[in-house]
């Protein structure tokens, strides 16, 4: 909501492009298709919005480049900001395609538009420097959650210094929070950061248990003969069962909604608690042991849909 506020007193324009199936937070002009709790639930409509808050909120389909050219050449003048998930993750697992993430990039360069990447998700999970180092794809604005504070209750959003400064008291664009700078959260969020560089090691150990429970999942359903989709990036995956790619919301809902809630429940039934929802990414964990996934892949097999 602020880096909103930020890039709309930065650029003077009010418009923004966001993503449909992708989450900002709950706030008013964010839940325009919106993805997590909302796609779950399955809300066509929200409900206490009024129509005018969202007019502003332009909204398009993930990974479709030539969407995304067109809606920015149409509204470039009246554009303040892109906000992405640069890796998807409230539809589920949804990498960017090729090249994508640099063509929003280089359109926001050319059209006075801020990009805005929303790394509550990706940020110090995908590398050190997030999506950002990972993808080689570098935001003006980032937003984070509470993966600053060690998981307890923070946000955070940073940027380059000319557009920084316009908050206030150096400039007119104005943000507060009760919490802000808490004693607790910054120190939890200090220390993990501090382990997170000492041992650099975690993200390669959790690179090689993303791809090994793909693996392993994989040959596991193949051999059901169970259509499925399994995206991966690092330590965030999901399963979509359907037989074509999942690159975007509509995709991603075309998974058998009916299977994934049976194999939620196998799974629970057997001490593996996934996300209960399938527009949600997995995300795998430093304490995740070979034993975890190995069980987890034994009641893989179990799976009868």
């Amino acid at each position: 909501m602020s880096a909103i506020r930020l890039a709309r007193g930065y650029t003077g324009k009010s418009k923004f492009i966001k993503f449909e199936g992708h989450y900002h937070g709950h706030a008013d002009m964010f839940l325009k298709k919106a993805g997590s709790g909302v796609a779950t639930l399955g809300i066509k409509q929200e409900g206490g919005i009024p129509t005018a808050v969202s007019d502003d909120t332009l909204v398009l389909a993930f990974n479709d480049a030539e969407a995304l050219g067109v809606m920015v050449k149409k509204y470039k003048d009246d554009l303040a900001a892109i906000i992405v998930e640069p890796v998807a993750g409230n539809m589920g697992c949804v990498p960017p395609k090729e090249g994508y993430l640099e063509l929003m990039r280089k359109l926001c360069t050319d059209h006075n538009i801020l990009l805005i990447f929303d790394e509550v998700m990706t940020g110090f999970r995908l590398a050190p420097g997030g999506a950002q180092e990972r993808l080689n794809v570098w935001a003006d604005l980032v937003t984070f959650g509470k993966v600053i504070g060690g998981g307890l209750p923070v946000g955070a959003f940073g940027g380059r210094k000319d557009i920084m400064s316009m908050i206030a008291p150096l400039g007119n664009v104005y943000q507060a929070g009760t919490l802000s700078g808490n004693p607790l959260a910054m120190t939890a969020g200090i220390t993990t950061l501090e382990v997170l560089n000492e041992e650099k090691h975690i993200y390669s150990d959790l690179d090689k248990k993303g791809k090994e429970l793909n693996t392993r999942m994989h040959e596991v359903f193949t051999k059901k003969k169970l259509p499925h989709v399994i995206n991966q990036l690092g330590s965030m995956i999901s399963i979509h069962f359907c037989e074509n790619p999942v690159t975007d919301f509509h995709s991603a809902t075309a998974g058998n909604n009916d299977t994934f809630k049976k194999f939620f429940h196998h799974m629970l039934d057997h001490g593996i608690y996934l996300p209960p929802s399938a527009f949600e990414t997995w995300f795998l964990c430093a304490s995740l042991s070979q034993q975890d996934i190995d069980q987890t892949i034994a009641v893989c097999e179990s799976f009868e849909a």
